[in-house]
């Protein structure tokens, strides 16, 4: 079977490479760097500027794992990682409401890209968070048969669990 490449995608400080370091079978490659502005810093010292990449083998499955840039200005980056994709995940903060609205913007990008199944991940559900799935599935705009799966994307089973789940739905 070919591999199946699922992109993995957010705003930024969502957990896009933590769910793919959580996944993938082998040491996930970075191209994390120092954050520049005074605001990331006050979040975190590195950021992914062009991708994350791993591999897994789940089930009957291969797949690629390419994380996207979180900040704007690396955007174009979505474009090239989208190419040829099978899928996407589209990560959402579930302590940070302010990255919801940016995920419906990546969620347009992406849709640009063609018809491949796709689903949002509700990443930090284990912590209390004041934003429902029905409030989340509103503010994004999904249709009834787009997925929310609920993930701790520090937790190698659920982000297992996840993927399994977005195939198993994905090829219904």
């Amino acid at each position: 079977m070919e591999p199946f490449k699922l992109v993995i995608t957010g705003a930024f400080n969502t957990g896009k490479s933590t769910f793919i370091r959580s996944l993938s079978d082998i040491n996930a490659v970075n191209t994390d760097k120092a954050t520049s502005s005074p605001d990331e810093q006050r979040i975190k010292a590195n950021t992914t500027v062009a991708m994350d990449y791993g591999r897994v083998r789940l089930d009957d499955y291969t797949l690629q794992l390419f994380g996207t840039p979180g900040q704007t200005r690396f955007d174009f980056m979505r474009d090239i990682l989208a190419k040829n994709m099978d899928g996407f995940l589209v990560l959402v903060d579930l302590s940070q409401p302010a990255t919801i609205d940016e995920a419906a913007t990546i969620l347009a990008q992406f849709r640009d890209h063609g018809e491949v199944p796709y689903a949002v991940v509700a990443n930090k559900s284990d912590l209390n968070t004041v934003i429902s799935q029905t409030d989340l599935r509103q503010q994004l705009n999904l249709s009834p048969e787009i997925h929310i799966y609920l993930c701790t994307a520090t937790d190698k089973n659920s982000v297992r669990e996840v993927v399994r789940r977005f195939l198993r739905d994905a090829h219904k």
